[in-house]
């Protein structure tokens, strides 16, 4: 595992990438989590896909309804993620408390000019139409956790998408074009994009 831009990566290292970028005036945030191998092992493949199910879950579930926000998105994410850790055996039932050890953020931000546009903004602000935010939970196990089952220690995985609340309260995703199925990352990586 190398993480804080030290060391040299390996071949069955996953490297994590959080980029930014802006067009128009108007800001962008996107995170994938590649196999630099070409291939995630089966243990990668069972946590990136425990996260990749828990951004899918909360994108379908962002709408500008009125009663949805990033924060009751961020604690649909909560339970998720410890849905999807129990399952992994990594946590047991009653652990919910331990999920953010795993997963130290919020599941998103709103954007805008800036990446992390409007700070001051309440995260329990209803979602509203024209409204643009990233959706991105995360796991990062550390690797010299004795807590965690020797099988998941030193995997991050985090995948970031960004959002806009159309006009009918739907989501449209903005990242469409970056892969992030697993078969799509694989071949992804395998082409050299």
């Amino acid at each position: 595992v190398t993480s804080g831009n030290l060391g040299q990566p390996r071949a069955g290292d996953l490297l994590l990438m959080d980029a930014g970028g802006s067009f128009g005036g108007y800001s962008a945030d996107i995170t994938r989590t590649w196999p630099l191998s070409g291939t995630f092992t089966p243990e990668q493949r069972d946590v990136y896909s425990a996260v990749l199910s828990v951004n899918e879950a909360c994108i379908a579930a962002a709408k500008g309804d009125g009663g949805t926000s990033i924060a009751s998105l961020h604690h649909l994410s909560l339970r998720l993620t410890h849905e999807a850790l129990v399952q992994l055996g990594v946590l047991g039932p009653g652990e919910a408390h331990r999920v953010s050890r795993y997963y130290p953020h919020n599941i998103g931000h709103y954007l805008g000019l800036d990446v992390h546009d409007t700070p001051l903004a309440s995260q329990s602000q209803p979602l509203l139409p024209g409204m643009a935010l990233t959706v991105e939970p995360g796991l990062y196990f550390p690797p010299d956790d004795p807590q965690l089952p020797a099988w998941c220690r030193g995997i991050g995985v985090r995948i970031e998408d960004d959002i806009v609340i159309g006009s009918d309260g739907a989501a449209r995703v903005l990242t469409t074009r970056a892969p992030k199925a697993v078969a799509e990352v694989e071949e992804a990586v395998r082409r050299g994009l």
